[in-house]
């Protein structure tokens, strides 16, 4: 690296930036860099990077610049949702850690056209942005599209729109796929899922198709109940669902679904067994999946910080799609069959 500054006309530390496509130099200085590294034959020792990234980890950077963290949702507050509070402090504390600091903006603000939330952010020095879906129609419009693409930018949560930008968010078709598994691999023989229909369609149907594609392999024909859909309104309409389609087992992303069936007098899990697809630390007892949001969150920011240090905008030529995968929690509301 000392003899690339020589040959360039620039300290040694500002070769390892400019190696490492660092904002804090110039696209020029970069450029000139890179051009020189090539010509003089150097080569990265994988062994050095490696220990000096850990170096980097373990060291807390100074602030570099901030990210602006978009609410998408319809919800003002993105601590009201269990799911997307645990989304927004994986963000916050992989950002710290990387020496950014965080804005936050709500999209669905009335009186927020896109040219002013344009104009917010250029004021304001945002060096990226990650969208937390989900997405509004407001969102998808091609208006905002325009000021996604001027930033690096990433969505956090779904892979709507990951034509065109990078995303980070759970498996969810490998999370239902998995609590399929298990429940039938308990013993338990007409597992039912019950879910929100816009859940599912937020999501590109990934809690069907996991449901789906194991039921339809392990279980005989007369066994498979097909996916009801969760009544956010009204819950007697899930339990006479319920009772309908007689399960022996629940699959749910819906944690209030098994207080309403201790109300309504059904015995979990000696009647029906329940597993939730969306485990929260406060769910202890219930049987599950851990989303892992709070890794996601990081993996989100990550992907963010990535894009400012390779000087890149938000739409890709080849996205990213970052899945994390979920964690099996043991608890008491399904049993050996």
């Amino acid at each position: 690296m000392q003899t690339i500054a020589d040959a360039v006309g620039v300290s040694k530390s500002a070769v390892s930036l400019a190696l490492r496509n660092d904002p804090r130099i110039s696209a020029e200085t970069r450029a000139n860099v890179q051009a020189a590294a090539v010509k003089l034959g150097y080569n990265r020792n994988p062994v050095i990077d490696s220990l000096m990234t850990q170096l980097r980890a373990e060291s807390t950077p100074g602030f570099l610049a901030n990210l602006g963290l978009v609410n998408c949702t319809e919800t003002r507050s993105l601590t009201e949702t269990r799911t997307i509070s645990r989304l927004r402090e994986g963000v916050l504390r992989r950002a710290k850690q990387l020496g950014y600091g965080m804005e936050e903006f709500w999209l669905c603000r009335t009186e927020q056209s896109p040219e002013r939330l344009g104009q917010i952010l250029d004021a304001r020095g945002i060096k990226g942005l990650i969208l937390i879906v989900p997405l509004s129609e407001k969102c998808i419009d091609q208006r905002y599209a325009e000021v996604w693409s001027r930033f690096p930018c990433a969505l956090l949560g779904s892979t709507l729109l990951a034509d065109r930008f990078n995303c980070a968010t759970n498996d969810q078709y490998l999370t239902t796929r998995r609590s399929a598994e298990t429940v039938i691999g308990m013993g338990y023989q007409r597992p039912m899922l019950l879910v929100p229909e816009k859940d599912d369609v937020i999501l590109d149907n990934k809690f069907t198709a996991g449901f789906n594609s194991v039921v339809s392999r392990l279980l005989p024909v007369h066994n498979r109940i097909e996916p009801v859909w969760y009544d956010l309104d009204d819950t007697s309409k899930n339990i006479a669902a319920i009772r309908k389609c007689q399960p022996d087992v629940i699959i749910s992303n819906r944690v209030e679904l098994h207080q309403a069936m201790k109300n309504a007098m059904i015995d979990v899990p000696q009647q029906i067994g329940f597993y939730l697809i969306d485990w929260q630390e406060d769910n202890e007892g219930i049987s599950g999946m851990r989303q892992n949001n709070r890794s996601v969150g990081a993996a989100c920011a990550d992907l963010v910080v990535e894009q400012i240090q390779k000087n890149e905008g938000g739409i890709q030529p080849n996205p990213k799609v970052v899945l994390i995968e979920s964690e099996a929690i043991e608890g008491r509301t399904v049993t050996l069959q």
